[in-house]
C-alpha cells in the first residue's frame, strides 16, 4: 500500500496540473476499488495513463464548448423565464405526425426546464411531439406549463420520480423514434439530426447516446461503461470533449437516460423501465443491457451533443445514496452477464469502452503522414482503401496521422473515413511516445506507412510493444524516385552508391514482421535485399461508366498533389506547360488543361500560362471525368504505384504517361494506355494523335476499364488485406 502510495504521489508532482484535473469523484472510486485488485505498479502505470501530455493539441481545437458559472447561469435563466411569462407570447409546439417523441420529466427548476424546452424549438428539425410529465412541481412550473401549446402534458398529484413517470408516457407515444431527455439540459446544433441519422443508417442499432457536457466544459461522459461489480463509469469524465479519444462513434455498454435515442417498439416491447430500479438510476443501464440480449446495438455519436446541469433536479447526497441502491440490485439481475464485463481498474478503461461485443475484435494503429483522404493523392487515396477494407474486416481501428496531425479539423476528418475508426488527431510525431506509453501492449497489430515513418517510430516500438505484429507497408521505394531525379539534373551513380541507398531504405524493414510492395518490382527489390514475408498489395478501384461521347469533350485533366516545389508532381507539370503543351497548341491551339489538386507550390501557383486552369483541391471529380477528352501524367521520376491513372482508367478517361510510369503498371503500351518516352515531341506527338483520334481513343478506355476489372476488383483486395493480416 505504502509503495503504491509513494508511486502515486510521484506522478503527481510530475504533472500536477493534470493530476488536478484527473481526480475526479468518479476516478477516484475507481482508483480506490483498484488497491484491493492490482499490484502497486499497475495502478501506478494507470493513473500515469491518465496523464498524456495534451500540450500537442492544436489551439483551434480546444474551448469549443466554454464553461460557465453553475449560480450566474441559474439567475441568467431564471431572467429569461421572467420575461417569457410577462410576455405575451406562448411556446408552440407541431405534434403532428411525428417521427420522434420527446419525453421529459419536470419537478422543479423551472429556469432549467424553460431552457430545455427553448433547445428544442431551436435545433430540432424533424416532426416531433413533446410529452411533458410534471411530478407535482412546486415553483413556477405550473405557469410555464399553462403557457405551452401543442404538447402531450401530464400532471402528477405527487412526485413520482424519473422513472415511473417516463413509463406513464407509454401510452401516449406515437414517434417511430422515443427520445429521453432530462429537463436540466440543453441540445446543441446538430445532436437531433447526428442521433436520428445513426439510429436510421444501423438497423442492429437499439440506442444512441452521445457527449454530454458540464457547466465547467469537460465531459460528464462520452460513453459509459459498466463493470463487473454492477457499477459504471461514464467514460471520458471530467476530460476536454475536444480529445480524439472522445470524437468518434463506439459500440457501448450503454449511455445515460439523460439524453438516450432508442426505437420505440423496442421500449415498449421491454415494458418500460423496469420498475425495480425506481425512483431512477440503472434503469437506462438495465434497457441497454436488455438491448443487446436481443441482438441490438447501443451507439455513442460523438457529433450529438449536449450541456447537462447535472443533478439539477435532485439534491446530491438523495441521489448518490439510491445511486448505491439500484446499483446493489442490478447486480444481482444481470450477475451473469456481468461476469463477462472487465473488472473496475485503470488499466482497462481503453477495453472496456467499447461493449463486450466488441472488445473481441483485435485492434489495430495504422500510422500514415496524415489521415488519408482520397482526394490527396501521394498514396492516400491506396491508405484510404485499405482502413476501409481492415475495418470492414472486423478489426477495431485507430488512425495516427504522425506528420501533419493538425490539417484538418473533425468535420474534415471523417468526410471520407468510417466515423467508427478512432482517429489520433493533433498529437503527431512529438506525441507519439506519450500515446504509445498509453496504450502499451494495447494493440495485436501496428501497420506502419512509408519508410521516414517506420524510421521515425521503430525505436518506441520496440521498448513500448512486445509481441505485437508489425506490418511495414512501403507505399513505394523512394530510392527509384531520388535516382530518376539525379539522372534529370545530369548525375550520375555509380552502382555500389546505388546498392548502399536501396539496402539503406530496405533495411528499415528488419522490424517488421510483413512487409508490403504495391508492386512485382518492388517486391522483388525488398527479396533481394534480405526481406521476407514479403506481399504485394496494389490499388482497389470500383469501374464507373462514364458517357462516352468523344466529340463532346474537350480539354486535358491532371490529377495530383502540388503542395511541395520539389515533387515529381511539381516537376512533371512544370515541364509539360513550358515544353510540351506549346508544341500541341500549335496542331490544337484552343486546348485547355485542367489541373486539380492541393496547390501550394509558388512555382505552379503562379504560373500565368493561357489555357491552363489550376482548379485546386476538389472532392468531386466526376465532372471531369465526364467532359475532358485525356488524362495526362507527364512525370518525370517516381515511386510507387500511379493510384491517379488507375482511377482515371476505371472513370473511363484514356491515359498518356510516360514510360517510368508505364514499368510500374506493367500495362502494355497502344493497348490500355499511350506511354511516352520523356521527350517533349514525343510527349505531345502522343496527345495530339490520341485526341484527334476517335477510334484509338474508345480502344484505349475499354481495354483500360477491362484492364482496372482484372485488377483491382475490392473482394480480391480485401482477401489480400485478410491473407497479411493473418499470415504469422
Amino acid at each position: 500500500m505504502f509503495d503504491t502510495f509513494w508511486k502515486l504521489i510521484h506522478i503527481a508532482f510530475s504533472s500536477p496540473i493534470q493530476t488536478a484535473k484527473l481526480i475526479s469523484n468518479e476516478k477516484l472510486r475507481v482508483m480506490l476499488k483498484a488497491l484491493k485488485n492490482e499490484s502497486p505498479q499497475q495502478i501506478a502505470e494507470g493513473f500515469r495513463r491518465q496523464l498524456i501530455n495534451k500540450d500537442n493539441i492544436s489551439s483551434n481545437t480546444k474551448n469549443i464548448y466554454p464553461s460557465y458559472d453553475k449560480k450566474k447561469f441559474i439567475v441568467q435563466k431564471k431572467k429569461l423565464f421572467h420575461q417569457f411569462i410577462q410576455s405575451n407570447t406562448n411556446l408552440k409546439f407541431s405534434n403532428e405526425n411525428p417521427v420522434l417523441s420527446i419525453i421529459l420529466v419536470f419537478y422543479n427548476k423551472v429556469e432549467l426546464s424553460f431552457a430545455c424546452l427553448e433547445s428544442i424549438k431551436k435545433f430540432i428539425e424533424i416532426p416531433y411531439e413533446l410529452i411533458i410529465i410534471d411530478n407535482n412541481s412546486t415553483d413556477d412550473t405550473t405557469i410555464l406549463l399553462n403557457k405551452i401549446e401543442g404538447a402531450t402534458i401530464i400532471r402528477n398529484v405527487e412526485n413520482k420520480h424519473f422513472l415511473n413517470a417516463c413509463n406513464q408516457a407509454i401510452p401516449h407515444i406515437k414517434g417511430r423514434y422515443t427520445l429521453f431527455l432530462n429537463n436540466d439540459t440543453e441540445l446543441l446544433e446538430g445532436s437531433i439530426k447526428a442521433v436520428y441519422q445513426t439510429i436510421e443508417s444501423h438497423e442492429n442499432c437499439g440506442a444512441v447516446g452521445g457527449k454530454i457536457i458540464l457547466p465547467n466544459g469537460n465531459l460528464q461522459e462520452a460513453g459509459s461503461i459498466i463493470w463487473n461489480d454492477g457499477s459504471c463509469l461514464g467514460y471520458g469524465r471530467d476530460e476536454a470533449p475536444y480529445l480524439p479519444e472522445f470524437n468518434f462513434k463506439r459500440v457501448v455498454d450503454y449511455c445515460s437516460g439523460a439524453f438516450l435515442l432508442t426505437k420505440t417498439n423496442l421500449f415498449k416491447k421491454y415494458g418500460g423501465f423496469d420498475s425495480r430500479f425506481e425512483q431512477a438510476y440503472y434503469e437506462e443501464t438495465d434497457y441497454c443491457l436488455w438491448l443487446q440480449e436481443q441482438g441490438m446495438e447501443v451507439i455513442y455519436d460523438h457529433k450529438a451533443v449536449i450541456r447537462h446541469f447535472e443533478f439539477g433536479s435532485s439534491l446530491s447526497q438523495e441521489a448518490i445514496n439510491l445511486h448505491r441502491k439500484n446499483q446493489n440490485t442490478f447486480f444481482k439481475k444481470h450477475k451473469t452477464k456481468l461476469s463477462r464485463q472487465f473488472a473496475p481498474n485503470f488499466s482497462n478503461i481503453s477495453n472496456a469502452r467499447f461493449s463486450a461485443s466488441n472488445q473481441a475484435k483485435k485492434k489495430i494503429l495504422y500510422i500514415d503522414d496524415r489521415v488519408p483522404h482520397i482526394n490527396l493523392g501521394s498514396g492516400f487515396p491506396r491508405s484510404n482503401t485499405i482502413i476501409h477494407c481492415i475495418q470492414d474486416l472486423g478489426y477495431q481501428l485507430s488512425i495516427f496521422p504522425l506528420n501533419y496531425p493538425y490539417e484538418d479539423n473533425w468535420d474534415e476528418v471523417y468526410r471520407d473515413i468510417d466515423p467508427f475508426i478512432e482517429v489520433i488527431k493533433d498529437l503527431g510525431i512529438n506525441g507519439f511516445k506519450q500515446f504509445i506509453k498509453s496504450r502499451e501492449n494495447y494493440y495485436d497489430i501496428i501497420w506502419i506507412s512509408r519508410p521516414h515513418n517506420i524510421e521515425s517510430v521503430r525505436k518506441l516500438i520496440k521498448i513500448y510493444t512486445s509481441n505485437i505484429k508489425i506490418i511495414y507497408d512501403a507505399e513505394s521505394i523512394f530510392t527509384d524516385r531520388e535516382i530518376e531525379r539525379k539522372h534529370l539534373k545530369g548525375f550520375i551513380t555509380n552502382k555500389k552508391k546505388v546498392h548502399t541507398l536501396y539496402q539503406k531504405e530496405i533495411r528499415i524493414s528488419e522490424i517488421a514482421d510483413t512487409t508490403i510492395a504495391v508492386c512485382k518490382t518492388d517486391a522483388e527489390k525488398f527479396k533481394n535485399f534480405g526481406a521476407t514475408n514479403v506481399h504485394i498489395l496494389g490499388h482497389c478501384l470500383i469501374i464507373r461508366k462514364s458517357p462516352d461521347h468523344f466529340e463532346n469533350r474537350n480539354g486535358l485533366l491532371f490529377v495530383g498533389n502540388l503542395d511541395d516545389e520539389a515533387s515529381p508532381n511539381t516537376d512533371s507539370i512544370l515541364w509539360f506547360t513550358q515544353n510540351v503543351l506549346p508544341i500541341i497548341k500549335k496542331t490544337i491551339p484552343d486546348i485547355e488543361v485542367n489541373i486539380v489538386g492541393s496547390c501550394k507550390a509558388n512555382n505552379v501557383r503562379l504560373l500565368n500560362t493561357k489555357g491552363v486552369n489550376i482548379l485546386g483541391q476538389l472532392n468531386d471529380l466526376d465532372k471531369f471525368y465526364d467532359h475532358c477528352r485525356l488524362f495526362i501524367s507527364p512525370t518525370r521520376f517516381a515511386a510507387g504505384l500511379p493510384y491517379k491513372i488507375h482511377e482515371a482508367a476505371a472513370n473511363g478517361l484514356p491515359v498518356i504517361a510516360t514510360e517510368i510510369l508505364g514499368k510500374q503498371l506493367g500495362w502494355k503500351n497502344k493497348e490500355s494506355i499511350i506511354l511516352s518516352e520523356i521527350n517533349s515531341e514525343s510527349f505531345a506527338n502522343s496527345i495530339i494523335e490520341t485526341y484527334t483520334n476517335q477510334e484509338q481513343w474508345k480502344k484505349l478506355r475499354e481495354n483500360a476499364y477491362q484492364q482496372v476489372e482484372k485488377e483491382f476488383s475490392f473482394s480480391e483486395y480485401k482477401n489480400k488485406i485478410a491473407e497479411i493480416l493473418n499470415t504469422d
